[in-house]
Protein backbone atom coordinates (compact mmCIF):
# COMPACT_ATOMS: atom_id res chain seq x y z
CA UNK A 1 0.00 0.00 0.00
CA UNK A 2 1.51 3.71 -1.09
CA UNK A 3 1.03 6.70 1.23
CA UNK A 4 -0.62 9.90 0.14
CA UNK A 5 2.32 11.55 1.56
CA UNK A 6 5.28 13.74 -0.45
CA UNK A 7 7.39 15.44 2.57
CA UNK A 8 7.57 12.96 5.51
CA UNK A 9 8.63 15.69 8.02
CA UNK A 10 5.54 18.26 7.14
CA UNK A 11 2.80 17.34 9.09
CA UNK A 12 -0.83 19.54 8.79
CA UNK A 13 -2.33 20.33 11.94
CA UNK A 14 -6.39 20.84 11.89
CA UNK A 15 -8.54 22.38 14.13
CA UNK A 16 -7.17 21.55 18.02
CA UNK A 17 -6.71 18.03 18.20
CA UNK A 18 -6.15 16.82 14.75
CA UNK A 19 -2.59 16.31 12.41
CA UNK A 20 -2.46 14.90 8.96
CA UNK A 21 0.18 12.69 9.16
CA UNK A 22 2.04 9.43 7.43
CA UNK A 23 1.47 5.67 8.87
CA UNK A 24 4.76 5.76 11.33
CA UNK A 25 4.97 9.37 12.41
CA UNK A 26 4.24 9.59 16.27
CA UNK A 27 2.63 12.78 17.12
CA UNK A 28 0.69 14.11 20.25
CA UNK A 29 -2.52 14.95 18.32
CA UNK A 30 -4.96 12.53 16.80
CA UNK A 31 -3.49 11.40 13.36
CA UNK A 32 -5.11 11.36 10.35
CA UNK A 33 -3.31 9.61 6.95
CA UNK A 34 -4.21 8.84 3.62
CA UNK A 35 -3.69 6.34 0.59
CA UNK A 36 -2.01 7.79 -1.72
CA UNK A 37 -4.87 8.53 -4.40
CA UNK A 38 -6.67 11.60 -6.17
CA UNK A 39 -9.37 11.96 -4.05
CA UNK A 40 -10.62 15.68 -2.95
CA UNK A 41 -9.60 16.16 1.27
CA UNK A 42 -6.06 15.63 2.38
CA UNK A 43 -6.25 18.43 5.20
CA UNK A 44 -4.69 21.03 3.30
CA UNK A 45 -7.60 22.98 1.23
CA UNK A 46 -8.87 25.81 3.46
CA UNK A 47 -12.59 24.64 3.23
CA UNK A 48 -10.96 21.12 4.94
CA UNK A 49 -8.93 23.14 7.73
CA UNK A 50 -12.58 24.97 8.60
CA UNK A 51 -14.64 22.28 8.54
CA UNK A 52 -12.40 20.17 11.01
CA UNK A 53 -12.40 23.08 12.85
CA UNK A 54 -15.82 23.63 12.76
CA UNK A 55 -16.56 19.85 14.04
CA UNK A 56 -14.86 19.82 16.88
CA UNK A 57 -17.58 22.23 18.11
CA UNK A 58 -20.07 19.75 17.27
CA UNK A 59 -21.85 17.55 19.58
CA UNK A 60 -20.76 14.04 18.15
CA UNK A 61 -20.70 11.62 20.70
CA UNK A 62 -23.11 8.82 19.66
CA UNK A 63 -23.87 11.00 16.93
CA UNK A 64 -24.70 9.47 13.51
CA UNK A 65 -23.51 11.58 9.84
CA UNK A 66 -23.96 11.91 6.93
CA UNK A 67 -21.54 12.86 4.18
CA UNK A 68 -22.03 14.32 0.63
CA UNK A 69 -19.30 13.95 -1.61
CA UNK A 70 -17.36 12.49 1.01
CA UNK A 71 -14.65 11.95 -1.42
CA UNK A 72 -11.47 10.86 1.02
CA UNK A 73 -13.53 10.48 3.58
CA UNK A 74 -11.34 13.30 6.10
CA UNK A 75 -14.56 14.37 7.51
CA UNK A 76 -16.26 11.14 8.20
CA UNK A 77 -13.24 9.81 9.81
CA UNK A 78 -12.50 13.06 11.94
CA UNK A 79 -16.34 12.87 13.32
CA UNK A 80 -15.64 9.17 14.09
CA UNK A 81 -12.84 10.16 15.88
CA UNK A 82 -14.91 12.74 17.73
CA UNK A 83 -17.30 10.23 18.82
CA UNK A 84 -19.73 9.75 16.06
CA UNK A 85 -21.27 6.20 16.30
CA UNK A 86 -21.62 5.83 12.50
CA UNK A 87 -20.66 8.08 8.99
CA UNK A 88 -22.33 7.53 5.93
CA UNK A 89 -20.77 8.78 2.96
CA UNK A 90 -21.65 8.98 -1.02
CA UNK A 91 -19.78 10.22 -3.78
CA UNK A 92 -20.21 10.30 -7.88
CA UNK A 93 -16.52 8.90 -8.44
CA UNK A 94 -16.09 5.40 -7.88
CA UNK A 95 -12.15 5.45 -7.17
CA UNK A 96 -12.65 8.33 -4.21
CA UNK A 97 -15.31 5.56 -3.13
CA UNK A 98 -12.17 3.03 -3.28
CA UNK A 99 -9.73 5.51 -1.14
CA UNK A 100 -12.58 6.18 1.51
CA UNK A 101 -12.93 2.94 2.18
CA UNK A 102 -9.33 1.99 2.50
CA UNK A 103 -8.84 5.39 4.57
CA UNK A 104 -11.32 4.23 7.37
CA UNK A 105 -9.51 0.97 7.58
CA UNK A 106 -6.02 2.42 7.47
CA UNK A 107 -7.08 5.42 10.50
CA UNK A 108 -8.88 2.25 12.15
CA UNK A 109 -12.61 3.80 12.33
CA UNK A 110 -15.72 1.73 13.10
CA UNK A 111 -18.98 2.19 11.11
CA UNK A 112 -17.67 4.36 7.75
CA UNK A 113 -20.03 3.26 4.73
CA UNK A 114 -19.16 4.77 1.76
CA UNK A 115 -20.87 3.89 -1.30
CA UNK A 116 -21.18 5.61 -5.18
CA UNK A 117 -24.10 7.95 -6.05
CA UNK A 118 -25.33 11.00 -7.60
CA UNK A 119 -27.88 12.03 -5.28
CA UNK A 120 -29.67 11.46 -2.14
CA UNK A 121 -32.23 8.45 -3.57
CA UNK A 122 -29.83 5.49 -1.80
CA UNK A 123 -29.69 7.38 1.60
CA UNK A 124 -31.90 5.89 4.60
CA UNK A 125 -32.86 7.06 7.42
CA UNK A 126 -31.92 10.49 9.60
CA UNK A 127 -29.01 11.91 10.82
CA UNK A 128 -28.00 13.86 13.56
CA UNK A 129 -25.32 15.52 11.29
CA UNK A 130 -24.84 16.23 7.73
CA UNK A 131 -21.78 17.19 5.89
CA UNK A 132 -21.23 18.85 2.85
CA UNK A 133 -17.66 20.37 1.22
CA UNK A 134 -19.36 20.83 -2.46
CA UNK A 135 -20.54 23.04 -4.36
CA UNK A 136 -23.03 25.80 -3.47
CA UNK A 137 -25.50 24.70 -6.85
CA UNK A 138 -25.03 21.23 -5.94
CA UNK A 139 -25.93 22.06 -2.30
CA UNK A 140 -28.75 24.04 -3.00
CA UNK A 141 -30.30 21.58 -5.24
CA UNK A 142 -30.45 18.91 -2.69
CA UNK A 143 -31.84 21.02 -0.08
CA UNK A 144 -35.19 19.14 0.08
CA UNK A 145 -33.54 16.00 0.75
CA UNK A 146 -31.09 17.07 3.39
CA UNK A 147 -34.29 18.35 5.14
CA UNK A 148 -35.99 15.37 4.69
CA UNK A 149 -32.57 13.24 6.43
CA UNK A 150 -31.78 15.79 9.24
CA UNK A 151 -32.90 15.10 12.81
CA UNK A 152 -35.02 17.78 14.44
CA UNK A 153 -32.47 19.94 16.28
CA UNK A 154 -29.49 18.37 13.55
CA UNK A 155 -26.39 20.06 12.88
CA UNK A 156 -26.10 20.98 8.98
CA UNK A 157 -22.18 21.55 7.90
CA UNK A 158 -21.73 23.20 4.36
CA UNK A 159 -18.33 24.37 2.66
CA UNK A 160 -16.99 25.00 -0.77
CA UNK A 161 -19.29 27.59 -1.06
CA UNK A 162 -17.78 30.60 -3.09
CA UNK A 163 -18.41 34.17 -0.92
CA UNK A 164 -20.74 35.37 -3.72
CA UNK A 165 -23.30 32.10 -3.12
CA UNK A 166 -23.31 32.34 0.58
CA UNK A 167 -26.26 34.52 1.66
CA UNK A 168 -28.25 32.18 -1.04
CA UNK A 169 -27.07 29.10 0.43
CA UNK A 170 -28.06 30.21 3.77
CA UNK A 171 -31.20 32.01 2.76
CA UNK A 172 -31.87 28.27 0.79
CA UNK A 173 -31.61 26.40 4.71
CA UNK A 174 -33.57 29.32 6.45
CA UNK A 175 -36.58 29.40 4.24
CA UNK A 176 -36.93 25.22 5.59
CA UNK A 177 -36.59 25.74 9.46
CA UNK A 178 -33.02 26.19 9.89
CA UNK A 179 -30.73 28.79 11.77
CA UNK A 180 -26.97 29.72 11.15
CA UNK A 181 -25.45 29.41 14.01
CA UNK A 182 -21.58 30.35 12.26
CA UNK A 183 -20.61 31.80 9.22
CA UNK A 184 -17.10 31.89 8.18
CA UNK A 185 -15.48 33.77 5.31
CA UNK A 186 -12.19 32.40 3.94
CA UNK A 187 -10.10 33.40 1.33
CA UNK A 188 -11.61 32.04 -1.47
CA UNK A 189 -14.89 30.06 -0.03
CA UNK A 190 -16.69 30.09 3.11
CA UNK A 191 -18.19 27.39 5.81
CA UNK A 192 -21.86 27.54 6.91
CA UNK A 193 -22.70 25.87 9.91
CA UNK A 194 -26.62 25.58 11.08
CA UNK A 195 -29.00 23.67 12.88
CA UNK A 196 -32.54 22.81 12.03
CA UNK A 197 -34.98 24.41 14.28
CA UNK A 198 -38.72 23.61 12.88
Amino acid sequence: MEWRWKNKDKYIELGEKFVIAPPWAETEREKITFVKGVSFGTGAHETNVSCIKFLEKVPLENATVLDIGIGSGILSIAALKLGADKAVGFDIDEKAVEECVENGKLNNVKNLECFCADSMEKVEGSFDVILANIFADIIVFMKNDINKHIKNKGYLLLSGVVWEENYTVRAAFEKLGFKTLKNEFLKDYSTILLQKIG
